[in-house]
Formats: C-alpha cells, sequence, structure tokens
C-alpha cells in the first residue's frame, strides 16, 4: 500500500483547517495524525483509490479528519457507510469502459 507524501498531508491540513475552521492553536501534528489514519482505513477498504484525482475519497479523507478531531469516527464510519460502499463499488466497476 503506497502511503501518504508530506506535501499531500500539508495540503490536506490547510484545506481542512479552512473548510471546518479548525482553530490555528490545534497542532498541524495531530491534524496530521489524524489525516495518516484515515488515509489508511480508507486504503483498505479501496486499495486502488488515489487520493490525486478521486474526489470522494479526498473528501472522506477530510471529513475522518474532522470526525477524529471531535473524537467521533464511529459516528463517522455510521454516517459515510453508504457512501463508503458506492465510493467502493465505484472502483470495482470501470463505468468508462464501453460496452
Amino acid at each position: 500500500m503506497e502511503m501518504i507524501t508530506a506535501e499531500e498531508v500539508k495540503q490536506l491540513i490547510v484545506e481542512v483547517r479552512q473548510e471546518f475552521q479548525i482553530p490555528p492553536y490545534f497542532p498541524d501534528a495531530s491534524l496530521e495524525n489524524y489525516i495518516k489514519e484515515g488515509y489508511v482505513r480508507l486504503m483498505k477498504l479501496n486499495p486502488v483509490a488515489k487520493l490525486e484525482s478521486d474526489l470522494d475519497f479526498r473528501m472522506l479523507l477530510k471529513n475522518y479528519t474532522y470526525y477524529a478531531y471531535h473524537h467521533k469516527v464511529n459516528e463517522w464510519e455510521n454516517n459515510y457507510a453508504s457512501l463508503i460502499l458506492s465510493w467502493q463499488l465505484g472502483s470495482e466497476v470501470d463505468i468508462d469502459a464501453d460496452a
């Protein structure tokens, strides 16, 4: 499994802080840890996903980070279960292939 790069983590920290209004006094190191945890978790669910080109993956990871920030990861799993399933299934079926 390929790991998330330091540059991707930095960019996601900026996006998460802006989109979810995470205060500047909350340490980047904690957000980085949440991002890495979420990345590994999502990659286990969909090992062919590409963070740079898959907007569903990016959105799920940012939302995982936000839920982890609030210590509500179980709620994230419940709230996003159907979206995660459709994301997984979308990777199984090549929707761009000509039939």
